[in-house]
Order: C-alpha cells, then structure tokens, then sequence
C-alpha cells in the first residue's frame, strides 16, 4: 500500500488525509504548530466542495456546527441593499452552502482523521526543514527528529508560506500583496439581519463590509456575527496576522450606521480582532515534481472575495486523491497537476480583477453613494445579477 506524507494539518491537508485513507493510502500527516490553527475566524464551503465532504460523511457534524444562508445581498455604501441571490439549497443546489467558524471545520476534520486513520495520524509540532526524493521515495526531514519520515509521495499542504513550495519553486513563489488591508473579527449578540443572509457592502476604495452569522465553535447553540472591513492602503506592510484592539481599525467605518446595523458597535464589541494583508501569488509553473506535489494555499493562494479558498482546496484532495488511484503517482500527480491548476489559476485572475466586487463597484458606479429611487431598482438588480452570474461560472 502506498505511503504518503502529507505537510499540514489545515483545511486541504487534513481532507487529503481523508481522501487517501478511502482510496486505501496509509497517511502521515505534519503540522508544525501545536495544535489546529484557526486565525482567519469564519468561512464559508460552497456547494461544489460541500458535496465532496458529504461524500466523505461529514454531513451530520457540519450541520451541527454550520449555519445553512439562504441568501446574499449586495448594499451601497449608505445602506442600501440592491441584490439579493439565494445561496445553497435556496438556490437550487442539491448541496447546502455552509457558513461556518474555522476552528469548528478544522475539528471536524481533524475528529475524523484521528477517528479513520488512528489517533498519531496527525503530528503536531513538526516543522518541515526539506524534503529529498529519488526514483523510489521521498524523505522528509523535520526540526525537532534526527531521522527522516519516507514515503512514497510528498504534498505541500503547508499553507500560503509553504516551505514545500520554496523548496519547489525558490525563485518563482513571491507572495503578492494587493495593497489591501483586512480586519476581521467575531461579535456577540449583534443578529446580521434575519440571521440566514451574507452581507457584501460599500467598495474596497473607500471601506468595504463582509459579514455573515457563525455559530461559535466551543458553544455551537449561540450564533454570533463573523464580519471583515477591507480597504485599499497601498502604503501598508504585508505583514503576517496581527492581533489588534477594536480601536485600531480605521475611523471610515465608524461612521457607518445603517436602519438594520450598527457597523461601530459591530466593531468596538467585538471579543477579538485581527489585522492581515489580503495577498496572493502569481500562478505556478508547475505544482508537481515526479513525487511532490502542492494542494490549496501551498499551490493557489487567492483573494479571500469569493468564499473559494478553502473549497478549491477540498477539490484538489479529491482530485488529487482519484488520479493517483488511477494512474500511479508520477502519472497521476502530472494528472492532477493538468486538471486543477489551469482552473485555480483562473480564480486568482478573476479575483484579483474584482471576483465578486464587481457587483460592489458596479454599485457605486450606478449610484454614486447616494439611494436609488425605487423605480430603478429592478433593472439595477438585473444588471448586477448577470454580473454576478458570470463570475460563479467557473468556480468548480
């Protein structure tokens, strides 16, 4: 049977594991924090990867820890909502769309990991120096052991500083920052309109809202706000996560005060707050050599506007999984390499042009911050629909 070593026990790397464990491949999984990590707060698994992990039999957990939105609206910057599209089953989907906090998607599957594939599946604390391979085997060489971990295959599943991709590609893989800046937090006790609806507002050039409701990870029976101000500061550093006080963020967004949110006590109530750069990378050459390979952020880190980021890495696992199954690993890595990086590499692209703020931006052009007459509203909404529709085309 055989072996593979996977880096990383975020959102791809553990999926992986459970894809290899049900084509038969024994699994060793590395992490090098010490234990899951989970900045970023909330996510959301559209229903192109939520039908991966149903295949998978994670359905009954995540609907336990998972809010199911039935819709998204899109609002001008003084508050005024302009499109409403369902989302999920309310749209037709045979699967659901799931809003839910990282933390509780990363126990989930590090639960059924350990469960499946043993309790020292994953290994924490183990920190990659190199790997090294020959027409047989891969090592891999960690900081805190004397003796190599060997395989038959090696995936990069180690995040948008992936040292498997440095090692891969030390010239080609500089991260890109866009200039944007992200804060993201989680607010108690503050209900996001009817408590089933994403909320898209304002435009990245002058301060932009993403909000949706998680329920909490430690106590899943209360529903608390997950949100993310975005803005363009081309004068910022692109540094890593940064824990910050409620007051730090930027004096644009406590002015906005809508009929149905109150976006500064959104903020200033808020239990944690993190500030981070909205990067990315130029698409890759190549994701594979002969036995190593990358999957998710390690491959494809895109710019978090399109909910896509940690559903395009539940599809590599899958499809990584099938190829191997299929034609061996050298040939099915060349595979895997042909079927998802051309489709990941026009995500970036289109995310970088805008993804979804298209509609956002298409707002503004329309209304210059100012509130459309009821009248004009519909064909407004039209116009913004087949926006929106064009951009989803190629997600899976």
């Amino acid at each position: 049977m055989p072996a593979v070593i996977v880096i990383g026990a975020g959102i791809g790397g553990l999926a992986l594991a459970l894809e290899l464990h049900a084509h038969g491949y024994a699994c060793q999984v590395f992490e090098a924090t010490s234990d899951v990590h989970a900045a970023g707060v909330g996510l959301n698994i559209l229903p192109y990867a939520s039908r991966v992990l149903h295949r998978l039999g994670l359905a009954s957990e995540l609907g336990k820890a998972a809010m199911l939105p039935r819709s998204s609206v899109y609002a001008s910057s003084v508050g005024q909502i302009l499109l409403s599209e369902p989302l999920g089953i309310a749209s037709g989907a045979e699967f659901p769309q799931y809003s839910i906090h990282r933390e509780a998607l990363l126990r989930i599957l590090l639960n059924a990991v350990r469960q499946r594939l043993g309790a020292d599946a994953v290994r924490f604390g183990q920190r990659l120096v190199r790997f090294e391979q020959d027409t047989r085997e891969v090592r891999a060489y960690f900081d805190c052991r004397d003796t190599a971990a060997r395989g038959d295959m090696l995936v990069g599943c180690d995040g948008i500083r992936s040292a498997v991709c440095r090692q891969l590609h030390p010239v080609a893989a500089p991260l890109r920052h866009s200039g944007i800046v992200m804060w993201r937090g989680i607010t108690r006790r503050v209900p996001l309109l009817d408590q089933q609806t994403m909320l898209r507002c304002g435009r990245i050039e002058t301060g932009k809202l993403v909000a949706y409701p998680v329920r909490d990870p430690d106590t899943p029976d209360e529903i608390v706000a997950n949100w993310v101000l975005e803005l363009r500061d081309t004068t910022a550093i692109a540094e890593r996560h940064a824990v910050i006080e409620p007051t730090s963020v930027p004096d644009v967004f406590f002015s906005w005060k809508f009929d149905w949110l109150d976006v500064r006590s959104l903020i200033l109530n808020a239990t944690q707050v993190l500030r981070m750069p909205m990067t990315d990378r130029d698409p890759l050459p190549r994701w594979s050599d002969r036995r190593v390979t990358l999957l998710g952020d390690a491959a494809h880190p895109m710019y978090p506007v399109g909910s896509n980021g940690a559903g395009q890495a539940i599809l590599d696992a899958a499809t990584l999984a099938a190829c191997i199954d299929g034609a061996g690993i050298v040939d099915g890595l060349r595979a895997y390499d042909a079927l998802r990086s051309p489709k990941t590499a026009a995500i970036v692209t289109r995310d970088r042009a805008g993804g979804p703020d298209i509609v956002l931006e298409a707002i503004h052009t329309a209304t210059h911050d100012a509130f459309t007459p009821v009248e004009e509203t519909p064909a407004l909404s039209q116009r913004l629909h087949s926006l929106l529709t064009s951009y989803r085309a190629n997600e899976t």
